[in-house]
């Protein structure tokens, strides 16, 4: 029984330690809000602000949201916003794809992400509601071609949601803000719909 058990903490130890190898280091490049599924219905877990470092755990096959972790928050945000330094310049994740930056292809199920993120939560009540929605498809959004991508190639037709401001193009650079990584956020907390 002992060695079972022993076996069981060695085999999760490393299962815990495969998956935190996936994590990729990030930033943010707007004033961006996490939300507790990858659609803007879902409710928003905080607002990440412009040039916040963070960690995408993985992101939905046509890397239209992606499950990251900020300030000790776990939540979804729009991929378009999340970006990575590469070779000393910051490039946008749709630009370079998940391979590129070996981060998985991950699934959303709202029950075991909720069970495991947010009890507790002033929202977690309203879980039933949640369990059973179904995140629509991001409009203005197509999947990421396959082979080498050309930078900007999802900007065809691209709109972003209501109340954001467009994604930045090539050159962005990490603003400081006072506070450093994780420093205060904006005074106007707008939400991706234009909402306070």
């Amino acid at each position: 029984m002992r060695k079972l058990k022993l076996m069981g903490a060695v085999l999760g130890a490393t299962l815990m330690g495969a998956a935190a190898a996936h994590a990729a280091p990030g930033y943010s490049t707007a004033n961006v809000n996490m939300r507790a599924g990858p659609d803007i219905d879902f409710p928003r877990v905080d607002l990440i602000p412009e040039g916040s470092p963070l960690e995408i755990r993985g992101c939905l096959r046509d890397e239209s949201w992606c499950d990251v972790i900020w300030a000790g928050n776990r939540g979804w945000v729009i991929s378009e916003y999340l970006a990575f330094q590469r070779r000393g310049d910051y490039v946008l994740l749709p630009d370079v794809g998940l391979s590129a930056l070996r981060i998985p292809v991950v699934r959303f199920a709202a029950n075991d992400y909720w069970g495991r993120h947010y009890v507790g939560r002033p929202w977690y009540g309203e879980r039933t509601r949640w369990y059973g929605y179904k995140p629509r498809p991001r409009q203005n959004w197509h999947a990421p071609p396959p082979g080498k991508r050309q930078p900007g190639w999802w900007r065809s037709g691209y709109q972003p949601y209501g109340g954001m401001k467009p994604p930045p193009e090539h050159g962005w650079k990490r603003p400081d803000r006072p506070g450093g990584p994780g420093g205060p956020p904006p005074p106007n907390r707008f939400d991706d719909r234009g909402r306070r």
